[in-house]
């Protein structure tokens, strides 16, 4: 079914596979810039590095937005930062407190996770007007306890659980797009920094003793730095030297650090 809100088109469906999957073709097929796609429910959703999403229908919203922004190739990584950062936006607006950004694509509400992001883009070959972003976005709003899987109990979350409020899926959805086209304008108009400034204000990991993957394929096990001015994440490990993480999955470290890391560049 399809919706015209401001000019900006909605395919809404109550049970698809993956709502990134049909905004792609759509896309491919000319979609204009902030044409979006969402789901009741998912029955294939997916996340970042091939791992699946828990759609529970009727408790999230599960969206896909398409995006046209006036960006060279190299500046379509920074999106995703661009992104959770009008999620975590709106959410602060409609259920009040303060969320935070785990990088480089979750929501993060009092240590608990409610929500992700996966971006796809085109091919960075194609020319300016044919490159598009499509921005997947998955957020927990009325689940409860129950509703995920026992190994998630802990750490993921929904709205509701923390917030007590009941947020209906349309507003939330209107809010989270008009933010994050604003913040694409912004990045468009005056560069990353703004919307870069912003983000670290709200970086979970800065300070923490994470681990991830490195490039030799070894787990690395250091403080998170925080991310630089092309949104690449540092970490700095026990002997002190500064290791760039340019994507993966990385995760709070628990006891692993037996000694105190300087935080500092």
């Amino acid at each position: 079914m399809l919706f015209l809100f401001a000019m900006y088109p909605i395919h809404f469906f109550e049970s698809i596979p993956s709502t990134n999957t049909l905004a792609k073709k759509l896309a491919e097929n000319g979609a204009l810039h902030g044409t979006a796609v969402i789901a009741t429910s998912q029955t294939e959703g997916r996340g970042r590095l091939g791992k699946s999403w828990h759609s529970v229908a009727g408790k999230g919203l599960y969206c896909s937005i398409i995006v046209r922004p006036k960006l060279t190739p190299q500046d379509f990584p920074k999106i995703t930062l661009a992104a959770g950062l009008g999620v975590a936006q709106a959410v602060d607006r409609i259920a009040g407190g303060f969320s935070q950004l785990k990088w480089p694509n979750d929501i993060f509400l009092n240590g608990k996770k409610c929500g992700g992001i996966l971006t796809e883009s085109s091919a960075m070959n194609e020319p300016d007007g044919r490159r598009f972003a499509v921005i997947g976005i998955g957020l927990n709003l009325s689940s409860s306890l129950e509703d995920f899987p026992e190994e998630l109990y802990g750490k993921a979350t929904s709205i509701f659980l923390e917030t007590g409020i009941f947020s209906d899926a349309s507003q939330v959805f209107l809010a989270i797009r008009n933010e994050i086209l604003q913040l694409l304008d912004v990045f468009c108009n005056d560069g990353f920094q703004p919307v870069l400034t912003a983000w670290k204000r709200r970086d979970f990991l800065l300070g923490k003793e994470t681990e991830c993957v490195g490039f030799d394929g070894k787990i690395l096990v250091g403080v998170s730095l925080g991310p630089d001015d092309e949104g690449q994440l540092h970490v700095k490990d026990l002997k002190g030297e500064i290791h760039t993480v340019l994507s993966g999955d990385i995760r709070l470290a628990g006891k692993v650090i037996k000694k105190p890391v300087d935080a500092s560049l």
